[in-house]
């Protein structure tokens, strides 16, 4: 292992892996897809892209600027996080034309409106004239008091003599108009205005592809979860109408508890309903498959060694339990499997000559809880406080206090309190516990259904904790028993939920689900 030629080789897979980590339009790795999720991408059809950060999201619905017949208009919602309801949708509406605008100038220059491509040169005007009345729009309030002046004409009737030389007087009647002029209040709302707009939008979405020979357009809404989650349902209800119907598909990329995609309040629905409105394609990894998680992150880091020719033999990198620890570090995320492989490799294999193992994972992975809190409270808004209090409960009573890593949750216990569940769900899409059974019983068993559940490996105190039992994905006995994972301590939610509470913290969880 201790070679030079080896070192040389490890050192160029960790630059390449390094400088195409994050999706760009000039770099980015090769997206492994074993599950197809490309394909069904392309389908004409409304899709949400679930992942965690780091899963892959960003890379896959990318791919849409690339598929050469369709009109792909991409925008990233992060821009828009702190824009109030309904400014949001005049934020997405602005920049979806103005992208609009560009993608057809760019197939059609303006000199080809000469040669009977004067469609596309009008429509292109109409989108011109709509971004100005929607930047005027902006500058708005939201809700105003309007006053309207009214002009009404009144006729005043009257009696008069007229005498004219040689002719006798002549009598009649004569009309006087006056005009009133009457002032009134009324009320002026964006929002209302968004909706009377409506069908105009949808008709400039409709012609531009039908002049770019009835080519589908996706509206690719990435980062989707910096939005509010209070308002994720209005925004996606308003441009689910806007495409309706039509050849314009929504494909939305998101984190699956940071989103609120549908709402039903007084029996109305707001929103899309997923398999009804719009399709879902999972990105996430989850533990509960961990040899099928193993091969995936094998596959990519084989793809990487491949495409960057450094030809080395990924298990001679790798001593004992260390390739599993690394996947079980990484609780099935891409970006966080590669950028702790290219750290260890730089610093155990270039810089040590020796093997990556167990420890070398773990202390590693510890060193990096800072930088995933960091992107908690980032990508937890303002329920970061909230959920800090839920995982730091959940730490005491299962690491500290029960020494191990792994968990039990009472499936019934999870739909009576839908706020320690939302925390669960949140922490798991946080990436600071796993999912590693979705169905399991106790052990000794009691009859009822449990879900099981692992701490991240980031929340271990030291890579060697004393009287600690780490509970693997998978692990069996010699009769195929998962009986360490079934003998886990059971987490009340009941009594989280009180701990939570009695913490004196102000607020409540947004729930993803009624």
């Amino acid at each position: 292992m201790d070679t030079p030629n080896t070192r040389d080789k490890v050192a160029q897979l960790g630059k390449y892996i390094e400088e195409n980590l994050r999706a760009s339009q000039s770099a980015g790795l090769k997206f492994v897809d074993p599950h197809h999720f490309g394909q069904r991408l392309m389908a004409k059809q409304n899709h949400v892209v679930f992942g965690r950060r780091g899963a892959g999201k960003s890379t896959l619905v990318s791919s849409c600027q690339k598929e050469p017949a369709t009109i792909a208009i991409y925008l990233n919602l992060e821009t828009y996080k702190d824009i109030t309801f309904p400014n949001i949708i005049v934020q997405v509406l602005l920049a979806s034309f103005r992208n609009l605008r560009r993608i057809l100038q760019k197939r059609y220059p303006w000199y080809l409106a000469f040669k009977g491509k004067f469609a596309t040169y009008s429509l292109c005007k109409s989108l011109e004239r709509t971004k100005k009345d929607l930047a005027k729009a902006l500058q708005e309030p939201d809700e105003e008091e309007q006053q309207v002046l009214t002009k009404s004409s009144q006729e005043e009737g009257g009696t008069v003599s007229l005498t004219f030389d040689h002719v006798a007087g002549i009598q009649g009647q004569t009309k006087k108009a006056s005009e009133i002029e009457t002032a009134r209040t009324v009320p002026k709302s964006k929002l209302n205005w968004l909706r009377l707009e409506l069908t105009n939008f949808t008709d400039l979405f409709s012609k531009a592809s039908n002049v770019c020979n009835k080519e589908p357009i996706f509206l690719v809404l990435d980062d989707f979860y910096f939005v509010s989650k209070t308002i994720q349902p209005d925004l996606l209800d308003y441009f689910h109408r806007i495409t309706k119907d039509t050849n314009v598909f929504l494909k939305v990329a998101t984190i699956k508890h940071r989103s609120r995609l549908y709402r039903r309040s007084s029996g109305t629905p707001t929103g899309v309903e997923l398999g009804h409105d719009i399709y879902e394609i999972d990105m996430d990894y989850t533990l509960d498959d961990f040899d099928n998680l193993k091969s995936f992150m094998k596959q990519l880091l084989e793809s990487a060694n491949s495409t960057s020719k450094a030809g080395l033999d990924i298990d001679t990198l790798f001593e004992g339990d260390g390739f599993a620890q690394l996947c079980l570090a990484s609780g099935g995320v891409p970006r966080d499997f590669l950028s702790l492989f290219v750290t260890l490799a730089t610093e155990i294999v270039v810089a040590a000559g020796e093997k990556i193992g167990k420890v070398n994972v773990t202390e590693q992975a510890i060193s990096r809880l800072v930088g995933k809190l960091d992107n908690f409270k980032t990508d937890s808004g303002n329920e970061g406080n909230i959920l800090e209090i839920y995982l730091n409960n959940i730490k005491k009573k299962i690491y500290q206090e029960r020494r191990t890593n792994a968990f039990l949750v009472g499936k019934q216990e999870m739909e009576t309190y839908p706020q320690a569940r939302q925390a669960i769900q949140e922490l798991i899409d946080l990436r600071l516990i796993h999912q590693v059974e979705k169905n399991t019983s106790s052990a000794p068993s009691d009859g009822l259904q449990y879900e099981a559940y692992i701490l991240d490996i980031s929340l271990y105190d030291n890579p060697r904790p004393r009287s600690f039992e780490q509970i693997e994905p998978g692990m069996k006995d010699a009769r195929s028993r998962k009986d360490k994972l079934r003998a886990a301590p059971k987490l009340s939610l009941g009594k989280l939920e009180e701990d939570v509470e009695s913490s004196g913290i102000q607020g409540k969880l947004t729930l993803s689900k009624e």
